[in-house]
């Protein structure tokens, strides 16, 4: 089957990408073009991905789930699991191994204290001591999150700072002191998915 050139009119191949005589591009010459285009976009979009440190991706809605489902006990998993990762990428700020070893012992001693406080520390002590220790447990939870969430955040940021402006990655990465508060690792892996999206990281899932 043979196709005409659309500039001189010579007789073409139907798979000639251009006219021999004229040289003008033929309709599957520029179809072909942008084929190979998309396709050296593609290759250097996964190369940048290659280079990239990866991090695991968490759907946006099941870390929701994860959270109702282990009763809070997912944030202790994530910092233990995202240690290495953060702590890799180079950042000048550093997730301290000690400070989240400390959250999960006073974490799991929040389940595992009750009930009544586990019969007043097995009657060494009086009821109202025992609720100091349990309040005491419980303080130590929260600000040893706190900390994390924060720490883990500036390190979030410095790493967007190597995409971006610092001031913007401040305004785009985990923006909201109250949400970090409120709801720590949860919202940093929402975080973390924001920034698989924008390539600063590649997905591990």
């Amino acid at each position: 089957m043979m196709n005409k050139c659309t500039s001189c009119g010579a007789p073409l191949e139907i798979s000639c990408e251009k006219c021999p005589y004229c040289g003008t591009v033929t309709p599957y010459g520029e179809e072909k073009f942008r084929e190979r285009e998309s396709k050296l976009r593609d290759d250097e979009r996964k190369k940048a991905l290659e280079n990239l440190p990866a991090m695991k991706f968490v759907a946006n809605s099941f870390v929701a789930v994860l959270y109702v489902v282990t009763m809070g006990l997912y944030s202790v998993y994530w910092y233990a699991m995202r240690l290495k990762p953060l702590n890799s990428l180079g950042t000048k700020s550093k997730l301290p191994a000690w400070l989240v070893a400390v959250f999960a012992v006073m974490y799991a001693g929040l389940f595992l204290l009750p009930p009544e406080i586990t019969e007043y520390i097995v009657s060494g002590i009086d009821e109202e001591s025992a609720y100091t220790v349990f309040d005491v447990v419980l303080s130590l939870v929260i600000l040893s999150s706190g900390w994390l969430a924060f720490i883990t955040r500036k390190i979030l940021q410095e790493h967007a700072a190597g995409f971006m402006e610092k001031s913007q990655a401040v305004n785009v990465i985990a923006p909201s002191a109250l949400m970090l508060i409120l709801f720590g690792a949860g919202y940093l892996q929402i975080q973390v998915n924001k920034m698989i999206k924008m390539n600063m990281f590649s997905p591990k899932i």
